[in-house]
């Protein structure tokens, strides 16, 4: 990814935060050389952590229980689990973590 100019990846990126809708911007995003589904989640959480996460192999398996990476078409369905389990008003992003956490809790996940 070093080598993709600064410009594209701006433009990239601008392009995908004007629509709305989560499976088009992960599509978008991975259009950028080096940025896989999981890593596109990370730059839509980064951007706007109230109505996005980080979505990877971990969510997947934590909210429906499947063992397999993070699939485009994954991510929607990954985003309303979340919002459907929101106790609260928290942040999907504090919600993610918060089901990262159990996951890791119960699996051997993130003990370096």
């Amino acid at each position: 990814m070093s080598e993709v100019p600064v410009a594209f990846v701006q433009r990239i990126s601008e392009a995908a935060f004007l629509v709305d809708d989560p499976k088009l911007q992960l599509e978008i995003l991975t259009s950028i050389p080096g940025i896989g589904p999981a890593t596109a989640t990370v730059v839509l959480a980064f951007h706007d952590p109230m109505n996005y996460a980080i979505g990877d192999r971990y969510m997947v398996a934590a909210l429906f229980g499947e063992d397999r990476a993070l699939r485009f078409s994954d991510y929607p369905r990954l985003l309303t689990a979340l919002r459907d389990r929101n106790p609260g008003e928290f942040d999907l992003r504090t919600v993610e973590k918060a089901y990262y956490q159990q996951y890791r809790a119960a699996h051997t996940v993130g003990r370096w």
